[in-house]
């Protein structure tokens, strides 16, 4: 069940729309077939449960009508015979009313959970992705990429906040930490893969991106940076340390650890740094 899961998530919209109606039309045929003996009516909430949880709310309803409507259709066909008009109106309301009931429900309970995921994988001050939400983003275009495209990838912390907070207050030193998230953010390729790892500790992916690319993508943020501390006159350094590799490795992992010991070594300056280390590849050796 978690793969069928997993499968339909990483799905279009109108694909998995698609595989609803399909299902519809096989639980109808199944309905035809089966004829007035076996009731199969509760499978009649599989497309539904499928277009409410994957696609949205507006297709979930209409998903709902359209299965009361079949529902309908199959019993008429199937020569399912009432004793008066007002009966078989009166059963299509009530189908039509449970499965929208089921639609309207799962589509909320869908909308709710969404809302708490993101309220999870931000960090509350910048709102940024945090840390864990930031390595499921890199997983998932490291695994597109993996062993066919060049990727890089940097680690920025911010030396100085300590002297800030003590002198100024942690809101003066807040203010200042969202601006200079919003600095990376705003000169970063890709504004959804840049996340806050913790503390004063970004990180940037860079996608498809050679050594070339990425020096002046992060000289340019760099120099953003020191913009933003001029603004605010305040002694804090800057350290960026990046990783290209000719080839995406498998792990986001492997490329953050790579940077992170690299960081420590240029750390023990008092200056802005910036390096990039360019490997061919981090992929495991056969």
């Amino acid at each position: 069940m978690e793969t069928v899961l997993r499968f339909l998530e990483r799905r279009t919209k109108a694909t998995n729309l698609a595989l609803g109606i399909l299902l519809m039309a096989t639980v109808g045929a199944l309905d035809f077939m089966t004829g007035r003996e076996p009731h199969i009516h509760f499978f009649y909430l599989l497309p539904i449960a499928l277009v409410s949880w994957f696609v949205e709310s507006r297709a979930a309803i209409g998903m709902a009508l359209a299965c009361a409507v079949v529902w309908t259709v199959v019993g008429k066909v199937g020569e399912r015979s009432y004793s008066s008009s007002l009966i078989e109106i009166w059963n299509f309301l009530m189908r039509a009313g449970i499965l929208l009931t089921v639609a309207v429900a799962l589509s909320q309970l869908r909308s709710k959970l969404d809302q708490i995921s993101e309220l999870a994988s931000r960090d509350f001050l910048t709102g940024l992705p945090n840390g864990r939400a930031f390595y499921e983003l890199a997983a998932r275009e490291m695994d597109r990429a993996f062993g066919l495209e060049p990727i890089a990838l940097a680690y920025i912390d911010v030396e100085g906040f300590k002297w800030i907070n003590h002198r100024f207050g942690y809101v003066t030193g807040d203010q200042m930490l969202c601006a200079i998230a919003h600095t990376i953010r705003k000169n970063a390729p890709r504004a959804d893969l840049v996340g806050r790892i913790g503390g004063t500790a970004f990180a940037v992916l860079l996608p498809n991106t050679e050594p070339e690319g990425a020096r002046f993508v992060l000289e340019k943020m760099q120099g953003a940076l020191r913009e933003e501390r001029r603004r605010y006159a305040q002694p804090v350094t800057f350290f960026i340390s990046a990783i290209a590799c000719a080839k995406a490795p498998r792990s986001v992992a492997e490329l953050m650890n790579e940077a992170e010991s690299r960081m420590t070594r240029m750390k023990s300056g008092n200056h802005d740094a910036l390096e990039i280390a360019t490997v061919e590849s981090l992929l495991p050796v056969n």
